[in-house]
């Protein structure tokens, strides 16, 4: 069973059944027996009228938890790109798109269960950007108070060389975390060209990427690895995880483009507000 499913709320299994169930008796069943069997779920969520309701929601997060959210968008994004002959994908300065017909290997990176849960953690995680303090030694009863944002890459690689674990796996898995999610949502601000100039500005995060996609892609794929590396990941069963994303990182982040795309562009910047300034 997808361990997602149960960072799902009580308010998500009703709006699964108000969607879903046309009278009251057929709610309180459905209520009934997806509590006592989540696997079934795996069936239940593909279908059409989730999608259709969440895109009429004002409100989102009030009515349904962002796990649900972002479960119901992943799901159809592989959805798509499994009945689809290619995808398109952004190249080259001026974001021109090409075909690509590689929906087998992304189907297959996308195949373990880890992975898609992890995908979703990933996504809820910025829905808000935090900042906090850490003390970095720098001699003998001298320490350095640093104040981080988890969305800056940069300075979270750089501090992961100074400390010790367990926040040299927690700086390492962050950033690229951070790498993945530039990557997969905000594909824009990876290259040249006018809409790339304005959508960099909302950002001074992301906008240090400009023109940067595979270097970008190049250094999640090693921060995954460093991070798989760490005993701190092997303790938290994450080693086997990190590891796929850094195989599969060009492959990974395409259904996060798909989203992006197709089911996040008019909301984007009300679910992500940090990347709006």
């Amino acid at each position: 069973m997808r361990k997602i499913y149960k960072k799902f709320s009580s308010a998500d299994f009703q709006f699964l059944a108000d969607t879903l169930c046309d009278s009251d008796h057929k709610k309180r069943h459905f209520l009934d027996y997806i509590q006592k069997d989540l696997q079934a779920l795996d069936h239940i969520l593909n279908q059409e009228k989730l999608l259709q309701q969440t895109a009429l929601q004002d409100n989102l997060f009030v009515r349904i938890s962002p796990y649900l959210y972002f479960e119901i968008l992943l799901r159809r994004s592989l959805c798509d790109i499994q009945r689809e002959n290619y995808i398109l994908e952004n190249v080259g300065y001026f974001n021109k798109k090409i075909p690509v017909f590689e929906q087998q290997k992304i189907l297959d990176a996308l195949s373990p269960d880890m992975v898609k849960d992890y995908l979703v953690e990933l996504l809820v995680s910025f829905i808000r950007v935090n900042n906090f303090t850490i003390y970095i030694r720098r001699g003998k009863g001298i320490y350095f108070k640093k104040t981080i944002s988890d969305f800056d890459l940069d300075l979270l690689t750089e501090i992961a060389k100074e400390v010790d674990e367990p926040y040299r796996f927690l700086f390492l898995r962050r950033a690229g975390d951070i790498a993945l999610f530039i990557s997969g949502i905000f594909p824009e601000n990876l290259f040249g060209g006018r809409n790339a100039a304005i959508s960099s500005s909302r950002s001074h995060m992301m906008s240090r990427w400009k023109n940067q996609g595979e270097e970008l892609e190049k250094i999640g794929k090693t921060l995954y690895q460093k991070a798989s590396e760490s005993a701190i990941a092997r303790e938290y069963s994450l080693d086997s995880v990190l590891q796929l994303l850094s195989n599969n990182f060009p492959f990974t982040k395409k259904p996060l483009n798909i989203m992006s795309d197709r089911y996040l562009c008019f909301r984007k910047f009300d679910i992500f507000p940090f990347f709006s300034n």
